[in-house]
């Protein structure tokens, strides 16, 4: 068993990044009104997400053996550095476009090439999370219309 197996690695630096978004999210306020979800509930299920996903790949990596990995996978890296500029400017930027935009980014960084692909699964999970917190959760997000 080599605990430094990639997917140990990439597993344990999904588990930071989780980390590290719900302390961020921490910091988002209330909210307009107690009788919605707060603006830290969307951040701390993409956290949750995240956590586990991290947890099963450090799970499948301490399973299996392999050579040293690089500590930060390009892929891995990409997606940190789009989520952390997306949680710095999730008040000041319409949610439907930072999940756009995050969505693509993601897509795109672990090798999607598909143009239909890359043209409908980012406004579909766009308008669907929209959708969903905002009419039915009635949480408040920022948008620009």
């Amino acid at each position: 068993m080599n605990i430094l197996h990639k997917d140990t690695v990439s597993g344990a630096v999904l588990l930071a990044l989780a980390a590290l978004v719900v302390s961020m999210s921490l910091g988002l306020g209330t909210g307009a009104g107690s009788d919605t979800l707060t603006p830290s509930f969307v951040p701390q299920i993409c956290a949750a997400g995240l956590a586990i996903c991290g947890a099963f790949l450090v799970l499948r990596g301490l399973r299996s053996e392999g050579g040293m990995p690089a500590l930060l996978d390009r892929r891995i890296a990409v997606v940190m550095i789009a989520l952390v500029v997306y949680l710095w400017f999730f008040q000041a930027v319409d949610v439907r476009f930072g999940v756009w935009g995050f969505t693509l980014i993601t897509m795109l960084a672990f090798g999607m090439r598909s143009p239909l692909m890359l043209i409908v699964y980012p406004v579909a999970l766009s308008v669907t999370l929209y959708l969903s917190f905002s009419w039915g959760f009635k949480v408040v997000l920022p948008t620009w219309i």
